[in-house]
């Protein structure tokens, strides 16, 4: 029988499990609230690693505020908190994962700082997967979607964020667009430019649907 250990009560539902690239971008730059509508929307249920919770509280010292904010956003009830991969209480599933991408005993590997989280993101995405669930990672870091390539994790990146965004309707002009997907730059180094993102074209597109739509 299929058992449900890290969430919800219904195989039905689909889980997207977040890594903490993604969130420092959009925590740091207070706009968690589109990521949250944008998710949710697309009818995701959040969880997130303890692990990955300790990484975004973490990027305090080199963004001013947003442990403030995560602490905010990880005790409502917009997201699950998954708990910290211990040898005594974790899946066992959720720990050979682990112990495999890593390539040592699971007492070492989570003592390996580099990469971890996106290692226990998509460790829970497959024991889970494997459990019934469908089952999306939220990773924007290159190394860790390779990593869940070779586990046949799908992926979501800041910008299949952002274009879900815009067919929401959260950017009425591109200028708006602009402002946010600069303002989600500054905490980090990893998004291209607006310009070599395809999201110009998005929202070009979503623009001419909408003019379109409103006129029939």
């Amino acid at each position: 029988m299929l058992e449900a250990e890290e969430g919800s009560s219904c195989l039905s539902e689909e889980i997207c499990i977040l890594d903490a690239v993604v969130c420092v971008h959009f925590v740091g730059a207070n706009l968690q609230s589109i990521l949250i509508d944008v998710l949710h929307s697309s009818g995701l249920v959040l969880q997130v690693p303890e692990e990955v919770c300790d990484e975004v509280a973490a990027k305090d010292r080199k963004y001013p505020g947003i442990r403030q904010r995560w602490a905010r956003l990880q005790a409502s009830d917009h997201i699950k908190v998954l708990p910290r991969v211990e040898v005594e209480t974790a899946q066992p599933r959720v720990v050979e994962v682990i112990e495999e991408i890593r390539g040592m005993e699971i007492e070492e590997a989570v003592l390996v700082r580099r990469d971890l989280g996106e290692v226990i993101v998509i460790a829970h995405c497959v024991h889970l997967a494997e459990q019934g669930w469908n089952v999306t990672a939220l990773i924007d870091d290159q190394g860790g979607q390779h990593i869940a390539a070779r586990w046949n994790v799908p992926v979501l990146t800041i910008e299949d964020v952002l274009t879900l965004a815009i067919h929401r309707g959260h950017f009425p002009g591109r200028a708006d667009l602009r402002r946010v997907y600069d303002k989600l730059r500054e905490y980090g180094d990893g998004m291209l430019p607006l310009e070599k993102s395809g999201l110009i074209e998005e929202h070009q597109q979503w623009a001419a649907q909408a003019v379109y739509g409103s006129a029939s």
